[in-house]
Formats: structure tokens, C-alpha cells, sequence
């Protein structure tokens, strides 16, 4: 009987916390965006928040690393920083991070993408790592856990900030141009809980 008890108080526990995960907030925006780095800008980079508020797309025109070229070129990178304004009594954080891309890597080469992110004012970075090895032509789709959640401080909507790097290493290898849209693509599941009650 007291193993049925602790069995039904878990899956009490498991329903409880699948609920809070599947709340949202009653309205999120995101006030602006801004783009640094040679891999990114405000012409060949867009952005879309998702009806649910639980995604945020990044689009890019310039995440193009290749070993055609100059030093330069094996590795781009963009940072963004954006203002994400929701109600109080909520937090956020980034759960999952997927790539959409294409590559074109040699046997003996790699193509490797990383994307890091932190809020404005907290300590905590959190960060995801995806490498592909050659021989690979194509295109590719990978999500990605971040080992560590950094959630936003409670009632309070900070800038949300995030870099990505995509680079090339070995002999022959271009990594990024999205077979579809030509656009490198960055899919973040947003992840969103109600603070404690005072």
C-alpha cells in the first residue's frame, strides 16, 4: 500500500511538472533585435517568434565558413542580443537548439557549429556543440540539449543573448547554406515556468 502511495505521489509529480513545462505566458514580444559579428546583419538575417511563444527561429545569409578562402572565411560567427518582454511571475530559459544546414566536407574535415547564450546582468552561460565529419554532402538537421539551463531571474525580463560559430577545419569543407531557403537556420525551444508565489 505505501509503495502504491509513493508510486501515485511520482506520477503526480511527472504530470505536474509536464503541465508547468506546457504553460506559456499570456503574451510574449520580442522589443529588438541587434546583430555583431562577420556572419550575420541586419540585411541577411531574420528572426521569427512562434504563435506559442516556445520557439525562436534565426534565419542567416552569411553563416558561410568554408576553407575556400582566406583565414577568415573557415570560421563565422554572429551575436544577437534581444530584448524579450513577457508579464511577471515568469522565467525563461533555452532548453534545445536546432541547426538546419548544408555541408559539403571532405574526408579528414570537419564542420562544427556552436551556439552559446546568457542573460544581461547573471552569471551563467550555457553552450551546445555540433561537429560533422567527413566525407558528408548535404543537408543536415540536428537538436541539440543544453547540458545547463540558465533561467532568467524571476519578474524580469533581461536581454537575452546569444552567439553562434560555424567553422571549417581540414583540407576541403564548406558548412551552412540551407539546401531549401539558402539561409542557415537556428531553431530555440523556449522554455517557460511560473515563479514561486511570496
Amino acid at each position: 500500500m505505501a509503495r502504491q502511495v509513493v508510486l501515485a505521489a511520482v506520477l503526480l509529480l511527472i504530470a505536474a511538472a509536464v503541465l508547468a513545462s506546457a504553460q506559456t505566458p499570456t503574451e510574449v514580444t520580442i522589443g529588438w533585435v541587434t546583430y555583431a559579428g562577420n556572419g550575420c546583419n541586419y540585411d541577411n538575417t531574420n528572426w521569427v517568434l512562434s504563435n506559442d511563444y516556445k520557439t525562436v527561429t534565426f534565419m542567416f545569409g552569411g553563416m558561410v565558413a568554408t576553407t575556400d578562402g582566406s583565414l577568415a572565411d573557415k570560421r563565422k560567427s554572429c551575436q544577437m542580443s534581444f530584448s524579450v518582454n513577457y508579464p511577471d511571475g515568469w522565467s525563461v530559459s533555452i532548453g534545445q537548439a536546432t541547426g538546419r544546414g548544408f555541408a559539403d566536407i571532405a574526408e579528414n574535415s570537419d564542420g562544427i557549429y556552436e551556439t552559446h547564450y546568457y542573460f544581461s546582468g547573471q552569471t551563467g552561460t550555457a553552450m551546445v556543440e555540433r561537429k560533422i565529419k567527413g566525407p558528408k554532402v548535404g543537408s543536415f538537421e540536428f537538436t541539440d540539449d543544453f547540458l545547463t539551463l540558465v533561467w532568467s531571474e524571476c519578474n524580469n525580463a533581461p536581454n537575452l543573448n546569444i552567439k553562434t560559430v560555424v567553422r571549417v577545419e581540414g583540407q576541403k569543407a564548406v558548412m551552412a547554406l540551407d539546401s531549401q531557403d539558402t539561409k542557415f537556420q537556428l531553431i530555440f525551444n523556449l522554455q517557460w515556468r511560473q515563479c514561486p508565489q511570496n
